[in-house]
Parts: C-alpha cells; structure tokens; sequence
C-alpha cells in the first residue's frame, strides 16, 4: 500500500517537468499549473486503495490531467464572476449614469442579503463553490457530506438568489 504511494511520488519527482508542461497546456497559466503539481502530491496521499493501482505512471498522468482541468475551470469561473461584476457595475466607459450605479447597487445588496440569510451549510456550501471555486466533490470530501447533498444546497442557494435578479 504504502510501496504504491512511495512510486507515485517517485513518478512525480522523476517526471514534474513533463508534468507541469501537460498540466500548462490544459490551464494556460504557469503558477496555477505550478499550484496543480503540487496538488498531485497532497491527492496521491488521500488514495482510499492504491493497492488496485496497477499502472502508477498511466494513473499519475490521469490523475494530473483531470486536476489540470479542475483547476482551469475554477479559473474560468473566478474570471466570470469578475467579469460579471464589472458588467453589472460599469458600462463601456467605466462611467455609470447615476441610475445605473444606484440599480446596481440595490441589486447587489439585494444579493448579498440573500446570502447573509442562507442558512448554513447552504451558504458555506455556496460561497466555497462560487467564490473560492471548490467543486461540489471537494466540497462533499471536506465536510463529510454526499455530492447530492452539496448539489442540493448549492440549487437552493441560486434558485434564492435568482428572485434578486428578477427584481
């Protein structure tokens, strides 16, 4: 058990330059593919069975390339946020007409009293997904949950949110 590990942390040691280019070509951003390498070690600590590995290198680069895309996506839904918080706030010439500024800001304490409200772990559950980027896998894993569960809240959390939008 314990062999497997020590070879999957030998793999990743022998092999990190190659690693780090594959895990680059999938974010496109070098210290997030830095951040990803390192996440390989603190995964291959967490295997549940590594006796059932029987290809250590083959279920390394798999394992590599699906937290490359993990943390591509977070990426991707951190720069829309941030995007959609600009177009919520500014128009084209970063100047809002004085209606515009005070929509916008009425919607958006409207948001953030909706998610002062939620009831926990509804709202934990929300902001570790939308703002910090978990998946709901990640987030199951961390406070002991199902990923049906965190699902759930997550919904609710939008669905509650989505009255803001509409008014």
């Amino acid at each position: 058990m314990q062999d497997t590990i020590a070879l999957l942390t030998d793999i990743i040691v022998d092999e990190r330059p190659v690693l780090l280019r594959l895990m680059y070509r999938i974010i496109r951003n070098k210290e997030a593919a830095e951040d990803a390498v390192q996440s390989l070690f603190e995964k291959i600590l967490r295997i549940e069975q590594p006796g059932l590995i029987t290809n250590p290198k083959a279920y390394l680069y798999r394992l590599a390339s699906n937290l490359a895309i993990d943390h591509a996506r977070r990426i991707g839904r951190q720069d829309d946020v941030q995007d959609s918080i600009h177009d919520l706030l500014w128009l084209e010439d970063d100047k809002p007409s004085a209606e515009q500024y005070t929509a916008a800001k009425k919607q958006l304490e409207n948001i953030e009293n909706i998610i002062d409200t939620m009831p926990e772990p509804m709202k934990t559950f929300f902001y570790l997904n939308r703002f910090q980027g978990l998946t709901q896998t990640e987030i199951a894993s961390r406070h002991g949950k199902s990923v049906s569960i965190v699902n759930r809240y997550i919904h609710q959390a939008l669905e509650r949110l989505s009255c803001a939008r509409d008014k």
